[in-house]
Order: C-alpha cells, then structure tokens, then sequence
C-alpha cells in the first residue's frame, strides 16, 4: 500500500445521497484539487483505491465543517490550521485500520501549517438520530473510550475532543427532491427519521432541512 495524490477524487456511492447537497461544500468542492492539490491524497494498493482523504488549510479554525470552505475560498488569511473535510475509506476494505492510516498521514500534513481540526462526522450516530449530539459526545464504554468508533480513532491517535457543532451541514430543497434522494415519502408535516441521517429531517409546508451536526476534535501540533 501506498499514499499518493489525489488529483480528482475517485471514489464514489461512499455517502447517502441526500449528502451531496449541501450548497456551499458543492460551490467549492471542485477548488480543493486545484488550489490545495498537496492536501487531497488516496491509498492505493495493486492499482486500486482503498480510501481518500481531503483536507485544506485555513486561517483560525471554523465554526462548522461547511464554514471551512467559506474560510479557505473567501476570507483568506494566513493559514494556522488545516482542516480535515473527508477522510473515505472503500466499503470493502473497512475493518483494516486504513481509517487511522489516513488520519496519521492528514495530521503529518497538517503538522507545517499547524493543529488539524477535525470536524468529525460520528459513524455510529445513525443508529441515534433521536439523542442530541451534545449527549452523544459524552458517551463512554467501560474501559473509558468512546463508543464511536470514529472518534476512538481520533483519540487514539491524539484528538482531543472539544465538543460539538449543531450545522455542520445543510441540506434543504422540496419533499420532491427528499423522496428522489432517499426513496421515502413526506406525506405531512414532521421530523422524519432518515436511513443514514445523524437527525431529524424536518419538513414543513413541503420543504424539508437537513441540518447535520459533527463533532470537533483538535490534533495538536
């Protein structure tokens, strides 16, 4: 296996759909390979892609996942953080640690211009959607660890947790674009709970908002 850049993005079908709508992540998306070419990389093994990692630099660190951008494209700075964006490993390659290789590699990255901040979507949060992310932040298995495995990773490797973030993403448009993004239907007003959605969607008068919450962790330098 090696690390090598990634000039494009390969992999793809990695989130659930209605994921791929967040407007200002969709307006600068396509910039990152670009103007950051050094901080997009993949994990290749034998010619194929085990798993990617996105990250940019940024002046300050943001409030939210999707104010990274808006720091990067927008309010410029001298950059003193590097913001981790996606780190994706392929379906049938999980469960071999690559999550922690690629987060090593983001933090070596990262190390020139300063701390990594990561704002870390929790992999088991989709079986809580109901639970407050606050609450969910606090949740500890017996030997002291978290019970996310996501974030276990970031402590292991030397995160320190600092807490949550309420709008990491935003996601809204019709009930007509939510049946075609997820293949439910809307029938009223109401908080749907949605296969792969960390909350509620929450619809009213046919227009349904999706806001995704993460979790900050901080990577000293």
């Amino acid at each position: 296996m090696k690390i090598v850049p990634d000039p494009e993005g390969t992999l793809e079908g990695i989130w659930p759909a209605f994921l791929l709508h967040d407007a200002i992540s969709n307006r600068y998306w396509d910039r990152i390979y670009t103007e950051f070419p050094e901080f997009q990389f993949k994990l290749v093994e034998d010619g194929e892609v085990l798993a990617e990692g996105n990250c940019i630099p940024v002046a300050g660190r943001p409030a939210q996942w999707r104010d990274a951008f808006l720091a990067a494209f927008e309010r410029g700075g001298e950059p003193d953080h590097v913001c981790a964006l996606a780190i994706m490993v392929a379906p049938a390659h999980r469960a071999r640690g690559l999550s922690r290789v690629m987060l090593e590699h983001m933090r070596s990255l990262a190390a020139p211009v300063g701390p990594l901040a990561a704002p870390v979507r929790p992999t088991l949060k989709e079986r809580y959607p109901l639970i407050p992310i606050g609450e969910y932040v606090g949740w500890r298995r017996e030997d002291g660890s978290h019970v996310d495995p996501w974030l276990r990773v970031h402590e292991n490797v030397g995160g320190r947790i600092s807490g949550p973030a309420e709008e990491a993403m935003l996601i809204e448009g019709p009930v007509e674009d939510w049946r075609r993004w997820t293949g439910l239907e809307f029938p009223g007003d109401g908080d749907y709970v949605v296969p792969g959605a960390l909350v509620p969607v929450s619809v009213r008068d046919g227009h349904g908002v999706y806001r995704e919450p993460c979790v900050w962790v901080d990577h000293p330098v």
